[in-house]
């Protein structure tokens, strides 16, 4: 049986745009246009998202340099939103929030992740690690993460996975890792949509279902919004 009471999810890698700008400006402008209850925003700026939720974030250190007003995980909601942790060491530090989002139906847990990309760390940042040691050491903490996580709350992971679902380029080991970590999970923006494949994702488990999946261009009739199209969902209670 569904309930029905819809929550919609939309995630977006906004490249860093800043609050002010052309560009910062219409990515807060399509934000506000996603109409979502809940956006996890990654490598953004907490002030080009709507001023009528809540908002919390990952932190603003993750091994590279600060520069003010930076995050690499946002979490924003309509709805009524508590932090209940953060990454603080290893690949996740700065890069994973989870959260408890209030709903009518039931308590939802937000999982807002922005796995490194290949290079992370490489030859910027602490320039100590190999090509995708980072991404992989996340999805350990991840994995050690998802085991501790009460399977009774309906959660949703949603964010930068820097990962094409299903694999295109990235090393078999990298996707199959990914796939180990999301065992039991359905990835609802793998696949094509309008403007995939993608790397910026939304997940459910428990008893959350996608009614329907969508999606938006990195750019528009101005040019260049970001590097990453964007993404969302709408999810029913079963």
């Amino acid at each position: 049986m569904t309930v029905n009471a819809a929550l919609n999810v939309a995630t977006w890698n906004t490249q860093w745009a800043t609050p002010g700008t052309d560009r910062g400006s219409r990515v807060a402008e399509k934000l506000e246009s996603t109409g979502a209850d809940i956006i996890v925003v990654t490598e953004g700026n907490r002030d080009l998202l709507p001023a009528d939720g809540q908002v919390l974030d990952a932190g603003a250190d993750w091994g590279y340099p600060l520069k003010p007003g930076r995050r690499k995980v946002i979490i924003w909601s309509r709805l009524p939103l508590g932090l209940e942790t953060v990454g603080t060491s290893g690949a996740a530090l700065g890069r994973l929030a989870v959260a408890t989002v209030s709903t009518k139906v039931s308590a939802v847990r937000i999982t807002g992740v922005c796995i490194p990309w290949r290079d992370a760390h490489v030859t910027t940042g602490r320039s100590d690690a190999s090509s995708w040691s980072e991404h992989l050491h996340y999805l350990d903490q991840l994995d050690d993460l998802l085991a501790t996580l009460d399977p009774s709350v309906p959660t949703v992971i949603a964010g930068d996975f820097n990962q094409r679902i299903p694999r295109v380029r990235q090393p078999v080991r990298v996707a199959e890792r990914l796939a180990e970590v999301l065992a039991g999970w359905t990835t609802h923006t793998a696949g094509d949509l309008p403007n995939g494949p993608h790397i910026d994702h939304i997940a459910t488990h428990g008893r959350l279902v996608c009614r329907s999946a969508s999606d938006w261009s990195g750019t528009d009739a101005m040019g260049r919004l970001s590097d990453h199209a964007g993404v969302s969902c709408r999810l029913d209670f079963t």
